[in-house]
């Protein structure tokens, strides 16, 4: 059995949602892997300073890692894009920003809508960090949400209709920032009925997560 532990901000009410999901659909087998929580913790509010917040969640992860590695986890994962894109060192690999890009390539992705929850300011960042990777963002909605209870139900009352009024063709493809807007559970209809790709942060790091633990012969 692997060992997978989660590195997760303490704000965040998606990412066991979105794991939740995937056993409930055995995408994940609960008898191949074992998850352990550490939850990030900070001490400047999202509200006050978002680019200190996110600093503070990716100083936090050090001694979460160090915890994580005292349960002898065999792989960790980061749960914040945004903290991911905007700090100098971040802890590990294993995050949405690197996730996402892996992901898009994979797909032959080169062309999006990009659907991000934060402010302009974080916003540009995660366009930049695509573009700075050979995506194009056609079109970027910044939704500006700022609680985490209004993250956690525009994914999932809002966001799939808002897609459905928002998208066009020449998009091509959807890409959606950050694990703490739930996603997951609405991904595959949508790319039928839109008949597009979409990846999000929660859904390309978790198959990040699977790709390469699998590889260990899970």
């Amino acid at each position: 059995m692997r060992r997978i532990g989660l590195l997760i901000p303490k704000t965040n009410l998606t990412v066991e949602y979105e794991l939740q999901y995937l056993l409930n659909k055995q995408i994940i087998k609960h008898e191949q892997y074992s998850f352990y929580i550490a939850k990030l913790d900070y001490k400047t509010s999202y509200k006050e300073n978002k680019l200190q917040y996110l600093k503070e969640l990716a100083e936090d992860s050090y001694q979460k890692i160090i915890d994580l590695q005292y349960l002898n986890v065999n792989y960790i994962a980061f749960f914040c894009t945004s903290s991911a894109i905007i700090s100098d060192k971040i802890t590990t690999a294993n995050n949405p920003a690197t996730s996402l890009i892996e992901e898009a390539k994979e797909r032959k992705i080169s062309k999006c809508l990009l659907i991000t929850p934060y402010n302009e300011e974080l916003g540009k960042k995660v366009k930049s960090e695509l573009e700075k990777n050979d995506i194009s963002v056609l079109k970027n909605i910044n939704l500006n949400l700022l609680n985490t209870e209004d993250y956690f139900d525009f994914g999932i009352n809002k966001l799939k209709k808002f897609i459905i009024e928002n998208y066009r063709n020449s998009y091509e493809n959807i890409i959606i920032s950050c694990t703490n807007i739930p996603t997951i559970h609405f991904i595959n209809e949508l790319e039928k009925l839109l008949n597009t790709q979409i990846i999000s942060s929660n859904s390309s790091l978790f198959n990040k997560i699977l790709r390469e633990n699998q590889a260990k012969g899970i």
